[in-house]
Parts: structure tokens; sequence; C-alpha cells
């Protein structure tokens, strides 16, 4: 374990330098993962490719800013999600300015079905209003506490508790009834 850690820290010290070889290593290395996090929380393919495409861009450009390189990962991981609030606040700009509800995008449909039961619940999260669904993803999955998704959101900390309860009530209620009709 030792060795991929110094493996690691030295790839992100050649990142530093602007080793672009470097960088495709350490891409490569965390771009599943940081994948996996946007898209839990923007809710489509195309959009966390974006979110994830950006947040390397920005950690490339300021990754002489890290202090401490063992904290790579989660330094990258709050720049994915930092990214995804941000996208969701401008998509929810852009929907306010659009006056016909028969522009809206239609929403899409996952490309390829997971095993049961996970594939209904992450479709069920998927489901849950974007608020609720952002809280949760975060609470749940990304492991955040309240303060943390708070600041993340721009939201009080009564707010998220309320969210996240009022997505637990929802994805009780939708899996329950999922279930149970099968």
């Amino acid at each position: 374990m030792k060795n991929t850690i110094s493996s690691t820290e030295r790839l992100l010290e050649q990142c530093k330098n602007g080793d672009e070889r470097a960088r495709f290593a350490v891409y490569k290395q965390y771009v599943n993962a940081m994948y996996n996090s946007a898209f839990r929380i923007v809710g489509n393919q195309f959009d966390a490719e974006d979110v994830v495409q950006d947040a390397f861009v920005k950690a490339f450009k300021k990754i002489n800013t890290l202090k401490e390189l063992k904290a790579f990962s989660s330094w990258l991981k709050q720049i994915v999600v930092n990214e995804s609030i941000s996208l969701i606040r401008k998509q929810k700009r852009l929907l306010i300015a659009v006056e016909s509800p028969g522009e809206l995008p239609d929403l899409e449909e996952p490309e390829e079905e997971l095993d049961f039961p996970m594939a209904k619940v992450m479709a069920a999260v998927m489901e849950l209003p974007e608020g609720a669904r952002v809280v949760f993803t975060l609470r749940v999955i990304e492991d955040y506490k309240f303060n943390d998704i708070a600041q993340i959101t721009g939201q009080t900390v009564n707010n998220c508790k309320v969210q996240f309860h009022r997505s637990k009530k929802l994805l009780n209620s939708k899996l329950k009834n999922t279930l149970y009709a099968e």
C-alpha cells in the first residue's frame, strides 16, 4: 500500500511540474470514481462527463496550491462536487428563462440496466426531485456531514435535513411500491 501512495505522490509531484503523461496517469487513476460522484449529483451522463473534465482542468491548474499530496483524492472530489452543484445552479437559471414548458429537455433513460435491487434503488434516487437527490447523494453516498452539505449547496443545515428526510420518505414509498408490484 505504501508503494501505491508514494507512486501516486510522485505522479502528483510530476503534475505540479507540468508533466502531461503524469497528468494523464492521474486522470486515468481517478476518472471513474469522480465520474460516479458527478453522475449521482447531476443525474445524467453528459453533464457528469462535462463536470469531470472541468474538475480535472481546475485541479491541474491549481495543483500547486495543494499542500498535502495525500489529500489529492478528497480535494479532487470536493472540486467535482462543487462543479456539479454549480452546473445544477446554472441549469436552474436557464430553466427559469425558458418560458414554454414544451421547450424543456426530456430526462434521459439509463443506458444499461443494473442488477436488481441496486438498479431499482439507483433509478429511484435519480427520480428524486433535484434538491432531495443532491442532499441524499451527498449524505448517503458521498458521506458528507449536514454542515458540509449546507455549505456546498448554500442551504441551511435544517433545510438539508428536511431535504434528506423528504428523500428518504420518497425513496421508501417508491421502492415499497416497486418491490411489491413485481
